[in-house]
């Protein structure tokens, strides 16, 4: 065998024992991580489904527990779930788009675009709403049922519960303005806006929003006692995603795919350090998401979105247990051990 031969196979030889021992420390790391998710489930601390991607790439995607209370029907990675105020981010993403579109400015006034609303309305704008510092009142969620029931409320609002900008005051009815803006702007429906201009860009193709009872592959909530939540919207525009989906949306909040990262960096921009934004919570160093961070609850639903250089771990449950934030930290502490 001359030189030049044996230096092929020595080198095919390394490649290959390399080649083995990547597959070796993978198959650990699924090993692990099924315990982790297998534990969790046996001991009713999860119910649902996991993605996580290292480096642009899914490392690991399992379901685990059952699709609804009867438990008769297993859930696998094809279920949509509701994810709570993580739902929120499409409106506020979907203010930025049409801000860049020069169909908005930050600085309006809410009353631009909804002049029916009483005269508060002048003060407010549409910045307020993505920070939460618009004064407005808590949404009455055992009197209204739908959005014009909420909004015949808004107008018979005398006051604000304090001067917008002051502040900081999470609450739904920010959400439900940026919706009808959206809708007043592009003379559609928020719900039709979601599916036509932000899904396609981007390529989700099985979410939902405002999924109904009939919705098939669609995960459907349940407290411990084994009963199953009645899906209500008092207000519209919650949009429900699988994890290939999920993963999507924030992979395109990452690479800035529906909007800059000038308007990614002013919908992180808190009010004061610790406030919730319109992406939750996150930071951005040199045009790169260093960190965005956001969870979200409805019903017996919950879902949590982490995701830093390198990493993303998506949880999504529909048996509410508040255990996601731990889960998490565990699936990091593995993933650095190996």
């Amino acid at each position: 065998m001359d030189i030049t031969k044996k230096n092929r196979v020595l080198l095919f030889i390394i490649f290959l024992t390399i080649c083995i021992n990547c597959y070796s420390q993978s198959a650990q790391k699924e090993a692990k991580l099924d315990s982790l998710f297998l534990k969790a489930n046996k001991s009713k601390e999860f119910n649902g489904n996991v993605l996580i991607a290292k480096n642009g790439k899914i490392i690991y995607e399992k379901a685990f527990g059952q699709a609804d209370a009867s438990g008769a029907i297993q859930l696998n990675k094809k279920y949509r779930f509701h994810i709570g105020s993580i739902a929120k981010e499409f409106n506020a993403v979907g203010i930025m788009m049409l801000k860049e579109q020069g169909k908005l400015k930050l600085d309006d006034t809410i009353s631009k675009f909804l002049p029916e609303l009483p005269s508060w309305a002048n003060k407010i704008k549409i910045i307020h709403l993505l920070q939460y510092t618009s004064g407005l009142p808590q949404i009455k969620w055992n009197e209204v049922n739908n959005d014009s029931e909420n909004m015949e409320e808004l107008k018979r609002t005398k006051s604000l519960d304090f001067e917008p900008g002051t502040k900081y005051d999470y609450n739904n009815n920010n959400v439900f303005l940026q919706r009808r803006i959206i809708e007043r702007i592009t003379k559609m429906s928020f719900n039709s806006f979601v599916q036509k201009k932000i899904f396609p860009p981007i390529g989700i193709k099985n979410g939902v929003v405002d999924p109904g009872e009939a919705e098939k592959l669609f995960a459907k909530s349940f407290n411990n006692s084994g009963k199953q939540d009645v899906l209500k919207y008092n207000i519209s525009g919650w949009t429900a995603l699988n994890l290939e989906d999920f993963y999507k949306w924030s992979e395109a909040i990452n690479s800035f795919k529906l909007i800059t990262p000038q308007s990614t960096i002013e919908l992180l921009k808190p009010f004061s350090t610790g406030n919730q934004t319109g992406l939750g919570e996150g930071s951005i160093q040199q045009n790169q998401v260093i960190s965005h961070i956001h969870d979200g609850s409805a019903f017996n639903y919950q879902a949590l979105l982490v995701s830093n250089p390198g990493l993303t771990i998506i949880l999504v449950s529909n048996n509410k247990q508040n255990t996601l934030e731990d889960i998490s930290a565990s699936i990091q502490v593995l993933l650095e051990k190996n």
